[in-house]
């Protein structure tokens, strides 16, 4: 844990009173969450957890069901490649304040095309800094095949 907070500290370029501040405070928080484990990977998180996958052509009443059930964007994936991503505030900006009918719309008119994606071996930290950086919402995993 404590390798994780010198970590985070050296992201934000926090000088030596930033860093201590932020050991003490997260410290024995990270140590406890992560069971005494510096940062897990994104894969020892997400292991046993489904991905919401919708194809290119699925309709936005479709993809937003699953959404709702997963309470989670959906990675859209054309023959095993990400080509997109489709968050519930894609749905909200992009669909339903346009007023556009989600039977007769599919995913791929509205997503968010070619979003950037990380590793299973990235670090929580590592994928939390990248999310703040970018001002993403959602960060799609990826392995690399």
């Amino acid at each position: 844990a404590e390798d994780a907070v010198k970590q985070m500290a050296s992201l934000q370029g926090a000088g030596g009173a930033q860093a201590a501040a932020l050991q003490q405070l997260l410290g024995p928080l990270l140590s406890q969450a992560f069971g005494g484990q510096s940062s897990p990977t994104l894969r020892t998180i997400l292991a046993g957890k489904l991905s919401t996958i919708a194809s290119p052509g699925t309709n936005l009443q479709e993809v937003g069901s699953m959404m709702a059930e997963a309470r989670k964007a959906a990675l859209v994936v054309d023959n095993g490649k990400l080509i997109g991503i489709f968050g519930f505030k894609d749905m909200m900006s992009r669909a339903i304040a346009k007023e556009l009918p989600l039977e007769l719309t599919s995913v791929s008119s509205v997503m968010t095309p070619n979003p950037e994606s990380v590793s299973p071996d990235t670090t929580v930290l590592e994928a939390l800094q990248i999310m703040h950086d970018n001002k993403f919402l959602t960060l799609p995993v990826c392995e690399a095949d």
